[in-house]
């Protein structure tokens, strides 16, 4: 079969741009400008649906029937249930065994599977007597758990796995604000002793002080300060394991539409500027008339134009309203086509208007190419099902926190719908499934160099989704050529390369299965 498709380049997913011209009185004559906040791209990476199996001592404690679509190697089933309040985010403690902060009953449980059946053998109140605890992280022997103003030390004295002592590593969060977004999120840094806490927004939007930023302390909690602003809500964070660098993810604003602001997934810069109360992506400025939350955001000043001209664009955007909570960066324990990305946990939208337009309920991976690299070449749904009817925001479960053990398991918290704890258990030993090869060929870039278009052809095995981005030199994506599913067959494609300005790029084809390039230049 040869097929013969003409078209134009279409933009990656949905660009978003927004140029606040009709409010440039109103600004003062301040620099008002338009940049992008271009979707990331989505593949697919090879789901199947299981059933969650429930082991004989949760009968009861969990809903029959259950099933999730997850990466093709793995199984799923509970790994706790019952008498969880709000379980939040989890961490393992030095010995191996998981942690999980409950935050509705004020404490941090321990879940020892001593066994490795993926089953905990029980719960242990390792510490109590917090309130609007959300997360838990080991460090130098000791356990912190974060309340909204505070974060407590905890010290095991005998060993035992009970904490018995208390001791505030950190006090006066955010000034000691309380409303808002309350969950503080800890990481320590180890290699350069210090720590971060994000502290969310007080509000929607809205001009404040020591919130919606990410603070920096020595990792005996002073030296306060702040290390990064116009984070509104970056509730997960980590730390990429290769580079040491900060990484984040952010829930945006609301009222602004369904599909605005995308949320954004990126490394953290000291001292950078990520667009909350004013704008989004690599700066595009908020419509200040959509909603009275952002009018009282009026006048922009010269220090906000700067600001939002600092912004560049982030590592990755997914859609908005999405909540993504809890950031795991991935290791060798995962296949070597994978095992540089991360995995997020997406709590889902509950403000989001039109029918089938809720979105999250799930956990997603973003792909990175190699252990240094800092944009997401695409994301994908990684474990999916929760949410089970989009109109009427049906749902059983809602991902919140991540872990992932030395053998390869992924540990999912749940906080509303049911609570629990899902672990996915890679058969074998085989952790996330190396994508299997199939036969690509693509074929020479014709004319070569080139002024205003070319022409390409490929070869497909099989039905596969294809995808044919067009990168420049420093691997950013500069037009999406082609995203559908194909059959089996020889395709020949014409493109209109007049948006390029000259230059050395590189076409790049992928099916998910394989990949292969080409270089082209640009007279």
């Amino acid at each position: 079969m040869n097929t013969q498709l003409r078209f134009k380049p279409v933009v990656t997913a949905v660009t978003l741009f927004r140029v606040i011209t009709t409010l440039a009185f109103a600004f003062g004559g301040t620099n008002v400008y338009a940049q992008s906040a271009t979707l990331t791209s989505v593949r697919d990476i090879g789901m199947h649906t299981v059933p969650v199996d429930i082991p004989a001592k949760f009968t009861g404690k969990f809903p029959t029937g259950k099933t999730v679509s997850v990466q093709s190697d793995y199984t799923v089933s509970v790994f706790y249930a019952g008498g969880l309040g709000k379980p939040r985010f989890m961490a393992f403690s030095p010995s191996g065994v998981l942690h999980v902060s409950d935050m509705t009953n004020g404490k941090i449980l321990a879940l020892p599977d001593a066994d490795n059946d993926g089953v905990a053998d029980t719960v242990i109140e390792a510490a109590t007597g917090f309130s609007g605890n959300h997360d838990v992280k080991f460090y130098k022997g000791a356990m912190y758990v974060t309340e909204t103003t505070r974060i407590w030390k905890c010290t095991d004295t005998d060993g035992d796995g009970i904490y018995e002592t208390k001791t505030i590593f950190i006090d006066g969060l955010g000034a000691g604000s309380t409303g808002g977004h309350v969950t503080r999120t800890l990481l320590f840094d180890p290699a350069n002793e210090k720590a971060y806490v994000s502290i969310g927004s007080s509000c929607n939007v809205c001009r404040e002080e020591n919130r919606a930023i990410i603070e920096q302390y020595n990792d005996d909690g002073t030296g306060r300060r702040v290390f990064a602003t116009g984070t509104r809500n970056a509730v997960g964070m980590a730390l990429q394991p290769a580079t040491g660098k900060l990484w984040a993810n952010n829930n945006g604003s609301d009222q602004q539409g369904n599909e605005t602001p995308p949320e954004w997934i990126d490394i953290v810069r000291d001292a950078g500027f990520y667009g909350h109360p004013l704008a989004y992506g690599s700066g595009v400025w908020f419509d200040f008339t959509a909603h009275a939350d952002y009018t009282a955001l009026l006048p922009i000043t010269a220090t906000d134009s700067a600001k939002v001209a600092s912004m560049v664009a982030p590592a990755a955007l997914i859609r908005a309203h999405s909540a993504p909570m809890a950031l795991q960066f991935l290791d060798a324990t995962f296949s070597p086509a994978m095992r540089y990305g991360f995995l997020t946990a997406l709590r889902g939208s509950w403000n989001t208007t039109a029918p089938n337009n809720f979105r999250g309920f799930k956990v997603i991976y973003g792909h990175l190419a190699d252990a240094t690299d800092t944009t997401v070449d695409y994301v994908a749904d990684f474990c999916t099902g929760f949410l089970t009817d989009t109109v009427a925001r049906t749902y059983w479960g809602r991902p919140v926190g991540l872990a992932t053990d030395a053998n390869g398991k992924v540990y999912i918290s749940s906080d509303e719908g049911n609570k629990f704890i899902l672990v996915l258990t890679p058969r074998a030993g085989t952790g996330i499934s190396t994508p299997k090869p199939v036969q690509l060929e693509l074929g020479a870039v014709y004319p070569n160099p080139f002024r205003t278009s070319f022409t390409f052809s490929f070869t497909l095995a099989r039905t596969s989704s294809v995808h044919v981005v067009v990168r420049d030199m420093h691997g950013k994506e500069v037009m999406r050529v082609l995203d559908q599913q194909l059959g089996a067959g020889v395709y020949q494609k014409n493109v209109d390369g007049v948006i390029l300005s000259s230059g050395i790029y590189y076409l790049s084809l992928s099916t998910g299965d394989a990949a292969a390039t080409e270089k082209i230049i640009i007279e």
